[in-house]
């Protein structure tokens, strides 16, 4: 058997983590959608391309990683028949991210119904199709998502409560004619915002920063007519950062947790996909039409 370094282990699956956030269906894109007033479906196309690409990078990297030290190791062919028994086994869960997809692009029920039906899919296939799901396992999971939700609302509620503060001080429009008077274009500001939510990550949760920075951000968008699908998609990929990234970088003790592993070896594990996801970033920023040419083709003009 070839042995990985644990710190590689802890960095790929720490970067793999934070792909939920760019590939739909995704939570912070939604909340996105709603403070933005972007339409969901096209967001939800828009990262399905610069998710791929990121995923793509991870996997070269990984794959060259593993191979410099010595890694890898050619593995026989399993055979058919095991393949269809995997696929047998695995199916029902499988089938779940056709269901809500196709459920959302045809129109059987909007992108928030789709949170609650996959829930509830999930629920199902685990009670009935794999019977892997105890009584005490679902107050649990009851529990926690009472204990999340609650914890949303409360961060919801402040930010609303900040959204009226800042609406009452005119801050949004004091940004647009600062950005007006300084003469900044849609590079300059850009920059400026993905330096500034970086930053941010490194303190904030990811659903703080959404809707803090949206309702300041937004009207400078549309003064210096910035698609708000594709700032959107650069938004959530810094966002992927801000999971990884010290000193709270969620998935970094979420590692730290299960495997009781040093933080700074999961740290040092992270470290070269924070790179990535930074070429990931550039990559959206310096062609556009790897996050919008989907959206477009799909009919939705300038979403």
């Amino acid at each position: 058997m070839v042995r990985v370094r644990p710190r590689d282990t802890y960095g790929v699956i720490a970067a793999g983590g934070t792909l939920g956030i760019l590939i739909p269906p995704s939570g912070p894109m939604i909340l996105y959608a709603i403070v933005s007033d972007a339409s969901i479906g096209a967001l939800f196309l828009a990262g399905v391309i610069p998710g791929l690409i990121i995923a793509t990078i991870f996997a070269i990297f990984s794959w060259v990683q593993a191979n410099a030290h010595g890694q890898t190791q050619k593995q026989p062919w399993v055979g058919g028949a095991e393949v269809r028994r995997a696929i047998r086994k695995s199916i029902w869960a499988l089938l779940m991210p056709p269901v809500i997809m196709g459920g959302i692009y045809l129109g059987v029920f909007t992108a928030t119904e789709a949170a609650a039906i996959g829930a509830a899919y999930a629920v199902a296939v685990a009670l009935i199709a794999y019977r892997n799901l105890s009584a005490r396992d679902l107050w649990d999971c009851l529990w926690e998502t009472m204990r999340t939700t609650a914890m949303l609302f409360m961060i919801i509620a402040a930010a609303a409560i900040f959204g009226h503060a800042i609406t009452l001080i005119r801050l949004p429009a004091q940004i647009v004619e600062a950005v007006t008077a300084l003469g900044l274009n849609q590079t300059a500001f850009i920059l400026l915002v993905m330096m500034a939510i970086f930053v941010l990550g490194m303190f904030l949760e990811t659903i703080a920063i959404i809707l803090i920075t949206t309702p300041i951000i937004l009207p400078s968008l549309i003064a210096l007519d910035i698609n708000p699908i594709w700032y959107g998609v650069m938004l959530m990929i810094n966002l992927e950062l801000a999971l990884i990234t010290p000193p709270v970088g969620m998935n970094l003790f979420v590692i730290k947790g299960i495997t009781g592993a040093p933080l700074s070896q999961i740290m040092h594990g992270a470290a070269p996909y924070v790179l990535l996801l930074m070429l990931g970033l550039v990559l959206i920023w310096a062609f556009p039409a790897l996050s919008l040419w989907l959206p477009t083709l799909a009919g939705f003009g300038r979403f």
